[in-house]
C-alpha cells in the first residue's frame, strides 16, 4: 500500500511540472488543495471541504494522458468554486452543468498529453444537444444559467447521468472521507472554517489567474470561467433597477415638501411610460407568467404601463396606472398559447409608443426568429426610439441590438 501511495504522490508531482509548463493556471490551487487517497469513493471528486479525493485502484488503471485530465478537470472544479457554488441548485444537475463548462474549457485548450479515454464525458456540445440551445449561448452562460435551463428540460434528459459519465457525474460530493491523506495543502484552506471556505478558494482563483496571465497562458475559455468566480452579479432585479434609472425623468410638487425646507416643492420621480412586452406563447407556464405579470405591475408604480402581449402576433396594447389596476385591467384580459415570433410586437410598440418611453420584453428565449435579419432591424429601431430597451429571459439568452439582456430567475 505504501509503495502505491508514493506512485501516486510521485504521478501527482509530475502532474503539477507538466502544469507549471502547459497549465499555468491550475499550479497555485492544486498546490493549496488536500489530497486524500480513499476507497470509500469510486473515482476522483472534491467535497466542500476543498479536499481532492482520489480512489487509488480506479487511479492505477487510467493512462497518464486520463490522470493529467482528471487531476486538471478537479483542481478546477475547486478553484471555480463549485462545491460551494451548488448548494443553492438541484446537486446532480450543477454538477452536470460545471462538468461541461470544464471539460469544454479543458478540450479548447488543444494540449496534447490531457486525455480521458471515453466518448461519454458530458461537454457543452452534449448538453447543447439536450437542451437544443447553440454552442455559442452555452458559452455565454453561466454554470447556474445552464443548470436552471437544464432543471426546465429535467424531464427530456436524453442521458442518464449515473452511469454514461463513468463517474464524472457525481464528483461535487458532500461529507468527509477517510483515507490516506497525500497532500496536506495551504495551511490557509485548512485551518479555515467551513463558512468561508468558498471566499478563500475564490481568493484563490485570483491568484491562480493572476499567475497564468504572467505566463501569458490563459485561454480565453478559461478567462470566462473564472469571471464567473470573480464578477460579482447584482440580483437581477437590482440590475433591472438600475437600468432603469437612467430613464427617470424629475418633477417638483407641494405635495411632496422638500426635505430642505417645507416652503419649497419636493422632487418626485417617474419613468413616464414603460411598454412590458410579455411573452404568451404555449412555452410560458403559469409560474412565469406570474414573474412577468410581477415584473409589470412593479412598474406601474413609478409609470405609465402599456402591456402587449405576445405569441406569434401581437395583442392589444393593454393599460394600467397604478400597481392595483394590473390584475383587473391587465392579467384577466392576457391572450396566447401559439408560436413565439417577435417580429410582430417589435413593429406594434414601434408605431405606439413615444420617443424616450422604456420598453422592456420578457420572454422565456425560445423566440423563432430573434436571428433573422429582419428582427434585429427591428429590434434597433426600437431601442433608437427608446430611453431604456431590455429583454428578460429565463431560458435561452436574446442577444438583440442595442438592447440590454438580463437573465430573470423565476
Amino acid at each position: 500500500m505504501n509503495s502505491n501511495i508514493d506512485s501516486i504522490k510521485s504521478e501527482l508531482l509530475d502532474i503539477r511540472i507538466f502544469c507549471g509548463r502547459y497549465f499555468p493556471f491550475v499550479v497555485i490551487p492544486l498546490s493549496y488543495a488536500k489530497i486524500i487517497v480513499s476507497n470509500q469513493i469510486p473515482t476522483a471528486g472534491v467535497n466542500q471541504k476543498g479536499h481532492l479525493i482520489i480512489n487509488p485502484t480506479w487511479w492505477n488503471n487510467l493512462t497518464i494522458e486520463a490522470k493529467r485530465f482528471t487531476t486538471i478537470h478537479e483542481t478546477l472544479h475547486l478553484v471555480l468554486c463549485h462545491p460551494f457554488r451548488a448548494h443553492q441548485h438541484n446537486p446532480q444537475l450543477y454538477n452536470i452543468a460545471a462538468d461541461a463548462k470544464v471539460n469544454h474549457a479543458i478540450d479548447q485548450t488543444n494540449l496534447h498529453g490531457i486525455k480521458y479515454p471515453t466518448n461519454d464525458l458530458i461537454t457543452l456540445h452534449s448538453l447543447a444537444t439536450i437542451t437544443k440551445l447553440c454552442l455559442s449561448d452555452l458559452q455565454k452562460m453561466s454554470t447556474e444559467e445552464i443548470t436552471k435551463t437544464l432543471q426546465n428540460n429535467n424531464n427530456q434528459l436524453s442521458i442518464n447521468p449515473n452511469s454514461s459519465l463513468n463517474g464524472f457525474g457525481e464528483d461535487l460530493l458532500q461529507g468527509n472521507f477517510e483515507g490516506e491523506v497525500i497532500q496536506e495543502g495551504d495551511s490557509s484552506v485548512s485551518s479555515c472554517v467551513s463558512e468561508k471556505l468558498g471566499e478563500v478558494w475564490r481568493q484563490i482563483c485570483e491568484k491562480a489567474k493572476t499567475f497564468a496571465k504572467q505566463a501569458g497562458t490563459l485561454p480565453a475559455s478559461f478567462e470566462r470561467l473564472v469571471d464567473e468566480v470573480l464578477e460579482v452579479k447584482p440580483p437581477w432585479q437590482i440590475t433591472l433597477r438600475f437600468s432603469l434609472q437612467g430613464s427617470m425623468c424629475c418633477d417638483s410638487s407641494f405635495a411632496y415638501p422638500s426635505r430642505r425646507s417645507p416652503d419649497l416643492p419636493g422632487q418626485i420621480s417617474c419613468l413616464g411610460t414603460v411598454w412590458c412586452l410579455i411573452d404568451t406563447s404555449g412555452s410560458i407556464n403559469q409560474d412565469l407568467l406570474k414573474t412577468f405579470l410581477g415584473i409589470a405591475k412593479h412598474e406601474a408604480r413609478h409609470a405609465s404601463l402599456r402591456v402587449v402581449a405576445w405569441d406569434a402576433k401581437a395583442y392589444e396594447v393593454l393599460k394600467a396606472e397604478r400597481p392595483c389596476e394590473v390584475a383587473r385591467k391587465i392579467a384577466s384580459k392576457l391572450k396566447g398559447g401559439g408560436g413565439t415570433v417577435c417580429l410582430p410586437v417589435l413593429q406594434r410598440v414601434y408605431r405606439s409608443m413615444s420617443v424616450n418611453d422604456v420598453v422592456i420584453l420578457l420572454t422565456d428565449g425560445d423566440i423563432y426568429d430573434a436571428d433573422q435579419k429582419e428582427t434585429k432591424e427591428w429590434f434597433s429601431k426600437v431601442a433608437g426610439k427608446a430611453s431604456t430597451a431590455l429583454i428578460g429571459y429565463t431560458h435561452r439568452p436574446i442577444h438583440a441590438p442595442r438592447f440590454q439582456s438580463i437573465f430573470i430567475t423565476p
